[in-house]
């Protein structure tokens, strides 16, 4: 989150947590959860590196997440709007994310009535 400050992942000096320089946002931390290190010798999914350097670390954007969720708090909205959780299916640097809001009691027909048949009448069908 702070661009400015140089780091390697090998470094013993990393710091715990940071003060980011702006506030973070929905899509920053769709970003950092997305992240597999990518245009470095890191990448396991880049053409730079080898097969030693790809598996040095484990990205946090991996082709085995089955799913994501980032929770949002909007305190100066009203009550029904103030949470909003955005969800993934799939890995985050493969997926969209969908906003809803945590105060809703019914998930909407489009997202609930999927099935294992790719349709257009549900949202699996759109995601494809």
């Amino acid at each position: 989150m702070n661009p400015e400050i140089e780091q390697d992942p090998k470094s013993f000096f990393i710091p715990w947590c940071q003060k980011p320089y702006r506030k973070v946002t929905v899509e920053d931390v769709k970003y950092v959860l997305s992240n597999h290190y990518q245009d470095t010798i890191f990448d396991p999914y880049g053409p730079e590196g080898d097969t030693v350097s790809q598996k040095a670390f484990r990205p946090i954007g991996i082709n085995r997440t089955s799913q994501t969720a980032i929770l949002q708090l909007r305190p100066n909205q009203p009550h029904e709007t103030t949470g909003i959780q955005w969800l993934s299916y799939g890995s985050m640097p493969f997926a969209t994310s969908v906003p809803f809001f945590t105060q809703v009691t019914k998930t909407p027909d489009y997202f609930a009535n999927t099935s294992e048949n790719v349709s257009t009448d549900s949202f699996t069908g759109q995601a494809v």
